[in-house]
C-alpha cells in the first residue's frame, strides 16, 4: 500500500522499514511499532488536537470500564506532522469476528457492543460545554443540552435540508415534530461523554466475544446525552462489513428508551449523518430509510 510522503518520512524517522497498518480511521493511520507498542501518524490535523486527544485519553484512565481505550505515551512531531505512540490494544474487528458466528453467540457480541458504549455515559465532562469536545470538531456547542441540539439540526439542514425534502414528503413535518421535541423527550442536563463515532469499525472485539477496545475518539466526540450515542452506532452498524439489517433490529430491540424517546432520536440522528456524511450515497440512502420508517413514531 502506498502513503503519502509526510506518512513514508516519519515511518523512516522512526524506524519503521515494514510498515504493518493495524488501521486507518477519519484523521491517521496506524501502525505496529513493536509487539506493545503502535504509531498513529495524523498527517491533516494540527498537533494542538493530537494534544488535546492525548489529553483526553488520559482523562479515561480514571474510569474502571470493560474494556481498552486509547492510551497515548508520547506526542511527536516531524517536519509539521503530529504522531503519537500509543499503546497496541487487543482484539479483532467486530465485523471480522461476526463473520464467524451466528444465532446466541451473534447476539451476545451486540449485546456486549452496546452495553460497552453505554459505559462511556459514567464520564462526566462538567467543566465542558455541550457538544463537541476537542477542536476542529464536527460538533459545535451550547451552554445546554437543548441549545445544542437546535443549532446543529439548523446547521445540519443547511446543508442537506433541501436535497432529503426533494426524497422524502414528510421530510418538513418529521423536522418539524423534532424541533417540538427537544424540550420534551429530548432534554437532558448530565454532562455525559459521547463517542459520537463508536460504530463497529471502531469496536474490537476479544475471541471470547467481548468488547476489547473501543477506538478513534476524536473529532466526532462530545458532551451530552448518551441516547445519541446508541442512535448514532446503531444506524451505521449496517454501513460496516459483516453486519446485516437483522443485525440493526436486534440492537434497536435492546434499546432501553421510552419508544416516542427512541423514535425521534433515531430521526433527529439520521439528519445528523446525512449531512455529514452526504457525499456517501449508501449512508444519505440508509438516514432517509430511518427517516421514513419513524414518521408517526413521535
Amino acid at each position: 500500500m502506498e502513503y503519502s510522503s509526510a506518512v513514508q518520512g516519519i515511518l523512516c524517522y522512526e524506524g519503521v522499514d515494514d510498515p504493518v497498518l493495524l488501521g486507518a480511521g477519519e484523521d491517521a493511520y496506524a501502525f505496529a511499532l513493536s509487539d506493545s507498542e503502535a504509531i498513529r501518524i495524523f498527517p491533516e490535523v494540527s498537533p494542538d488536537f493530537v494534544s488535546e486527544l492525548a489529553d483526553l485519553y488520559e482523562r479515561l484512565r480514571e474510569h474502571p470500564f470493560s474494556f481498552q481505550c486509547p492510551r497515548i505515551y508520547d506526542v511527536r512531531t516531524y517536519k509539521g506532522i503530529a504522531y503519537t505512540i500509543e499503546r497496541k490494544l487487543p482484539g479483532r474487528p467486530m465485523g471480522e469476528i461476526l463473520r464467524d458466528v451466528d444465532g446466541n453467540a451473534r447476539q451476545r457480541i451486540l449485546r456486549n457492543y452496546l452495553n460497552a458504549i453505554l459505559e462511556l455515559a459514567a464520564v462526566e465532562m462538567n467543566d465542558c460545554d455541550f457538544g463537541g469536545l476537542i477542536q476542529s470538531t464536527v460538533w459545535l456547542t451550547g451552554k445546554t443540552w437543548e441549545k445544542f441540539l437546535c443549532i446543529q439540526l439548523e446547521t445540519s439542514l443547511c446543508r442537506i435540508g433541501s436535497r432529503l425534502a426533494a426524497e422524502f414528503l414528510d421530510f418538513r413535518r418529521s423536522v418539524s415534530r423534532i424541533e417540538a421535541m427537544i424540550d420534551g423527550p429530548m432534554s437532558w442536563e448530565r454532562k455525559s461523554l459521547v463517542h459520537g463515532d463508536a460504530y463497529p469499525g471502531n469496536v474490537l472485539i476479544s475471541e471470547d466475544g467481548e468488547v476489547a477496545t473501543i477506538l478513534d475518539f476524536g473529532r466526532h466526540t462530545l458532551v451530552g446525552d448518551p441516547r445519541l450515542d446508541i442512535a448514532i452506532a446503531v444506524e451505521l452498524t449496517e454501513m460496516e462489513a459483516g453486519f446485516t439489517p437483522e443485525d440493526t433490529a436486534y440492537l434497536r430491540g435492546l434499546i432501553d428508551d421510552e419508544p416516542v424517546a427512541a423514535n425521534v432520536y433515531r430521526a433527529y440522528t439520521a439528519i445528523l449523518l446525512a449531512a455529514e456524511y452526504r457525499g456517501d450515497a449508501r449512508i444519505v440512502r440508509k438516514c432517509l430509510g430511518s427517516l421514513e420508517e419513524t414518521v408517526g413514531g413521535f
